[in-house]
């Protein structure tokens, strides 16, 4: 067997790690939900108890009596998100320390016997990464005020609207919390945690990549160079597939977050290539439906819930298995533009789109093509005015797409 590389023992490190890093948000995403969810109970029964159906804002009693439940309601809420806000930055700070300790780890572990003298960057510093450094445009305070006043307002709303439509206090209850058959997912909280799962994974991401290019400054003549790796499945979006297998100076290439829920990672290597394996997932919901619906012999919708009725729990359990038979390992440096050029044309189609997949099929235009540097995606317009050439490549007009 041959020797692992230098490169390779980082690289599979890294990769190892992010998934780490995907199960550490998920588990503080789990205890953010309960907290939020612990208050859910006492809302329904205030809005029950607070609320005469039928009569809306009639009266200025009934005006008051509303600002009082709404009061109410408010300070249930807030002194959920307090606990939330102690797990947020008690949590993430220790993350912030705590990856800048693990990438010196890996580093000097790739170097049995020799005393590298790396440096560990100030732990306040490292901290401070929490409260200053902004992710995709607001810092972590500035994320948790926001999305706080978003979902006392949505509630707020929802009680209004209801009590103007003549509806009870159950029916309005149900508007916010949802109802138990669906498991709260039809109520307008389920929106709230939805966002506080795409800002804890976000925000995980965004530090965990701070930390590590604090730690990479500081060590820079061991370490000058970094690979940006994206996964190889169907949710990597435009921006990330752009940039998946090129190599930067360290702290030179585009700042991670690039987008919300990002999964993307640097890892770093000393000779501009990375040498091993990493995770790859051939499929799409849109082609395990198709899959799903030759073999049971109807036509294919577009989405999973516009299955034929009695059909969803069948497709489920095939989509489970049919996932474990088309996730597996491709070598490291296979880059998602050579990954995607491997699959099937109507697997394109469910990533890039079928005009774009027919460019990237038979126009040569590769995936750097698709966005400008910033990650902003080229409308159809806009990429048949500056590849004029890929459209007539790809037996397409460009004048019907300006």
């Amino acid at each position: 067997m041959a020797e692992r590389t230098f490169n390779q023992e980082l690289f599979d490190a890294m990769l190892r790690h992010q998934t780490g890093l995907l199960r550490f948000s998920g588990g503080m995403r789990n205890r953010i939900w309960a907290l939020l969810d612990a208050t859910e109970t006492d809302v329904k029964r205030k809005i029950r108890r607070g609320i005469d159906g039928g009569a809306g804002l009639s009266s200025k009693a009934r005006v008051q009596k509303l600002e009082t439940l709404l009061a109410s309601l408010k300070k249930t809420r807030l002194r959920a998100w307090k606990d939330v806000d102690d797990v947020w930055f008690s949590e993430i700070r220790e993350l912030s320390v705590a990856e800048a300790g693990f990438f010196d780890r890996i580093i000097t572990a790739s170097f049995p016997g020799v005393e590298l003298g790396t440096v560990l960057p100030d732990t306040g510093d490292l901290r401070q990464i929490v409260t200053s450094q902004p992710f995709l445009g607001r810092t972590l305070r500035q994320w948790s005020d926001k999305v706080q006043v978003d979902d006392i307002a949505r509630i707020e709303d929802q009680i209004k609207i209801g009590l103007v439509q003549g509806e009870s206090g159950q029916q309005i209850s149900r508007r916010v919390v949802g109802t138990v058959a669906q498991r709260g997912r039809d109520g307008t909280t389920q929106i709230t945690r939805r966002q506080a799962a795409t800002i804890t994974r976000t925000v995980v991401s965004g530090v965990a990549a701070e930390s590590r290019k604090a730690y990479a400054l500081a060590n820079v003549d061991i370490l000058p160079n970094e690979l940006f790796t994206a996964t190889l499945d169907a949710r990597t979006t435009p921006i990330c597939r752009r940039f998946d297998g090129k190599v930067f100076k360290v702290a030179e290439g585009p700042q991670l977050p690039l987008h919300f829920n990002e999964r993307s990672v640097y890892s770093p290597v000393a000779d501009g290539g990375a040498i091993g394996e990493r995770p790859r997932r051939d499929f799409t919901q849109r082609q395990l439906l198709r899959e799903f619906a030759k073999e049971e012999g109807f036509r294919a919708p577009v989405k999973r819930a516009n299955l034929p009725r009695g059909t969803k729990r069948n497709f489920d359990a095939f989509a489970r298995k049919r996932m474990r038979e088309l996730t597996g390992r491709a070598p490291a440096r296979t880059s998602y533009q050579t990954w995607l050029t491997g699959q099937p044309a109507a697997f394109q189609n469910d990533i890039l789109g079928p005009t774009r997949g027919a460019l990237f099929r038979r126009g040569g235009l590769t995936l750097d093509k698709y966005v400008t540097f910033d990650g902003t995606e080229l409308t159809l317009a806009q990429l048949a005015t500056r590849h004029t050439d890929a459209f007539l490549r790809a037996g397409l007009d460009p004048d019907l797409f300006r």
